[in-house]
Formats: structure tokens, sequence, C-alpha cells
């Protein structure tokens, strides 16, 4: 059984409708990209302000009184 011919006008129409979704898929993924650089920015600046908001715990002084103690209990082992 032998396939029909396409004319060259919807031979080329069908090129140019695959060439144009390839171009908008490029599009896409380089949108994409850029968008997820900008996520791991703005991860990134997140990080960094709550990083400077709640700084590590300073160590205390050795003499000064706190309300809860440092100091493991029995029950702080049982985890």
């Amino acid at each position: 059984m032998e396939q029909a011919q396409l004319p060259d006008w919807e031979s080329e129409m069908i090129d140019d409708a695959i060439s144009q979704a390839e171009g908008r898929l490029e599009n896409e993924k380089t949108r994409a990209r850029r968008r997820a650089v900008q996520l791991a920015r703005e991860q990134g600046y997140h990080r960094l302000a709550v990083a400077i908001d709640h700084p590590a715990k300073a160590p205390r002084h050795p003499g000064q009184l706190t309300l809860f103690g440092d100091d493991p209990t029995l029950f702080d082992d049982a985890g």
C-alpha cells in the first residue's frame, strides 16, 4: 500500500509549525533556568536575613545564671 505524498505547501506548513514549537520550547527552558536562578538567589537572601536576625547563641560566661540550665538531665539522655 502506497502512502499519499503531501503537497509542498502542506509539508512546509508542518515544518514551520514544528520549528515554531521548538523555538517556544527553547524560550521556555531559558525562562525556567532564569527563574530557578532567581529563586535560588531569593532563598539565599532569605537565609542570610534569618542568620543576621537570629545569630548563633553566644557562649555564656561560666558564672552567669540561666533560667534553664544547659546540663543534661536523666531524661535528656533518653532520646
